[in-house]
């Protein structure tokens, strides 16, 4: 395999991952309490929280940390998917 083209393959694969192992261990630095904005409207003011109509497209999964994991891990996976579409669609062919 030439260098180039194993480049062109190592290095997304390397920042997927590394992607996969932050979202796993920053997920358990999330805080379940909303934050200070959040409070004063909700309880402070007395506003009801607003029902959402889309329940998402995990909901199937239920809740849990695992759950935020994965749903994380395929949303950054999907953004940086993305990302190299639009870098490859714009970038000039030489």
């Amino acid at each position: 395999m030439e260098k180039e083209t194993y480049i062109k393959f190592v290095i997304p694969a390397v920042v997927v991952l590394v992607a996969i192992i932050g979202i796993t261990i920053l997920s358990g630095l999330a805080s379940d309490n909303p934050d200070g904005f959040e409070w004063a409207v909700f309880d402070f003011a007395g506003v009801a929280e607003p029902e959402c109509g889309f329940p998402g497209i995990f909901s199937f999964l239920g809740e849990g940390p695992l759950v935020d994991v994965l749903t994380g891990a395929v949303g950054i996976v999907i953004v940086l998917f993305i990302g190299l579409l639009i870098f490859k669609v714009t970038s000039r062919k030489e």
